[in-house]
């Protein structure tokens, strides 16, 4: 499932307001804008959605209005949310425009009951959300869709460390923990819960990618950390001597030995856990949404691109979305600019200009023969704005 619109507003109407005003994505998206314009702030926006209507999180959030729409093949779902003071006020879920859930202040509201064939009355806590606690695939089974879309989506902070600085620790006798594809960090489990599936086809994949970057390997894998120990503190009484503390190494072709996590530079160690992750994710069929903050960021500029164009290559046909930032000019010239969003920040308002809300601008800049940066700083983008 595919979001398609979103808006988002939040502490309204106090000083600290921050609104996203209604924007369309598609399925490759790249948001594109100086610093402190929001571009971090929608991602975290799209992702507390998601994080709020899945397992993730509980409402804990003083204010929020969120106003979405999904698109699943011939199926549309619209959703909106809206609390403060952390209690629900008002939740809708629409399916194909029949109101399938009408909840307001108080927890009070209709629900659609698929086994009755018809709308009954219902009340819920104030601080639970309707559509993650009423789920039930007998009664209410049009919620599963918006749960497993919050469940699969990913955020990707491209400039953190994305668990290089993390050990992994795997009992012997025991098979994988199955840890969340949120946990970003434990890319040393998605690695072997992967290759346990698919064996060296999995890793094939991996190398041909990482080669195909610039990064010349010809192995990769998880292996027994050297020349590390370790010691356990708290609740888990296991001895040491039965859990292998292990780290991801590849074999570079111009090296001798094996280069393990804690030696790789960031930039090679955040491009080689992010395709890990998301082939894992890709080859284990759990269609999600990934969302990759500055993407590119601590690598050069041939890599960088190729990074890019591999990860849009994965998403194109499959049932997947992808949502990036950057404001690196390299990527910019790199990807069409039909997947741009390019976002504009007055006082506490953000909007995006893109080819849904203003095509004829998009497309009279193809003619300029100019560099796709340029529609970001000439009046093209001003041109864009007016447009609104």
């Amino acid at each position: 499932m595919i979001l398609k619109k979103l808006a988002y507003s939040e502490k309204s109407p106090t000083l600290k307001k921050w609104e996203l005003e209604e924007f369309s994505l598609g399925q490759i998206n790249l948001i594109v804008g100086k610093n402190a314009s929001g571009k971090s702030r929608t991602l975290s926006a799209i992702n507390g959605l998601a994080n709020l209507v899945s397992d993730a999180k509980k409402l804990t959030f003083v204010s929020g209005h969120y106003i979405s729409a999904f698109q699943n093949e011939s199926e549309e779902i619209e959703y909106e949310l809206l609390f403060e003071s952390s209690k629900v006020m008002r939740e809708i879920f629409k399916k194909n425009g029949k109101s399938l859930l009408d909840r307001g202040g108080g927890g009070e509201g209709d629900i659609w009951s698929q086994a009755e064939g018809k709308s009954i009355r219902f009340q819920s806590p104030e601080d639970q959300i309707a559509s993650k606690v009423k789920r039930d695939k007998i009664q209410h089974p049009f919620f599963e869709e918006l749960y497993d879309w919050g469940n699969n989506t990913v955020l990707y902070s491209f400039s953190s460390k994305l668990g290089q600085d993390k050990l992994a620790v795997f009992h012997k006798t025991d098979k994988e923990p199955e840890i969340s594809f949120k946990d970003t960090e434990r890319v040393a489990y998605f690695f072997k819960r992967a290759f346990r599936v698919y064996g060296n086809d999995f890793k094939k994949i991996i190398i041909s990618e990482m080669c195909k970057i610039g990064y010349d390997i010809s192995d990769v894998d998880v292996n027994e950390a050297p020349n590390i120990t370790f010691s356990i503190e708290g609740p888990l009484q296991l001895p040491p001597n039965v859990l292998t503390p292990s780290l991801v190494y590849v074999k570079e072709n111009d090296l001798p030995g094996f280069t393990y996590q804690t030696e790789m530079s960031q930039g090679m160690f955040r491009a080689l856990s992010l395709l890990i992750q998301m082939n894992a994710s890709k080859l284990l069929k759990i269609p999600s949404t990934i969302i990759i903050d500055d993407i590119g960021e601590g690598l050069d500029y041939e890599r960088s691109t190729e990074l890019v164009k591999v990860l849009i290559e994965k998403i194109e046909g499959t049932s997947s979305q992808l949502i990036m930032t950057t404001n690196d000019r390299f990527i910019m010239n790199n990807v069409s600019i039909e997947y741009w969003h390019v976002i504009q920040r007055k006082g506490n308002s953000v909007k995006m200009i893109n080819y849904a809300n203003s095509k004829q601008i998009f497309e009279d800049f193809k003619f300029t023969g100019l560099n796709n940066f340029d529609f970001f700083r000439t009046d093209f983008y001003e041109k864009g704005l007016e447009a609104e």
